[in-house]
């Protein structure tokens, strides 16, 4: 089982610790529900939008580009980056709290809106606002 047969990575990759760490994009291909491989960072984006991932266990813990999970069967974000660079998207889920979200979204935080009212996003909005 190699990486290249379950993700597309446009970009350079090493394995260290036991973690992926990918100088580029990566992109899931296939249907799972939960991710094959574990990884540590990644430069650029990470996508796995419309598929069947009940886990984020697995995820970078950082992200330089976009980080995009919408569209699969997650009930959390336990696992997701703390720290993505560029948009962050977790519509069409089965969320009910956004508790495990990223610290840190360089651009734009795309959520449910029955999930803006939680506390966790208002948290979210708050730690964005101090710290430009």
């Amino acid at each position: 089982m190699t990486l290249e047969q379950y993700f597309k990575i446009d970009g350079t990759y090493e394995l260290k610790d036991g973690l992926y760490n990918v100088d580029g994009h990566v992109e899931l291909i296939g249907w799972f529900d939960k991710l094959p491989f574990k990884f540590g960072n990644v430069s650029g984006n990470f996508e796995f939008s419309y598929n069947y991932l009940t886990s984020l266990e697995g995820c970078p813990k950082s992200v330089g580009g976009n980080f995009y999970c919408s569209y699969n069967k997650l009930t959390s974000l336990e696992g997701c980056p703390k720290s993505v660079g560029g948009n962050f998207s977790c519509m069409g889920n089965a969320l009910t709290s956004l508790k495990g979200c990223p610290i840190s979204v360089g651009k734009k935080f795309y959520c449910d809106d029955h999930l803006k009212s939680n506390t966790e996003y208002r948290k979210y909005l708050i730690m964005k606002k101090l710290r430009s």
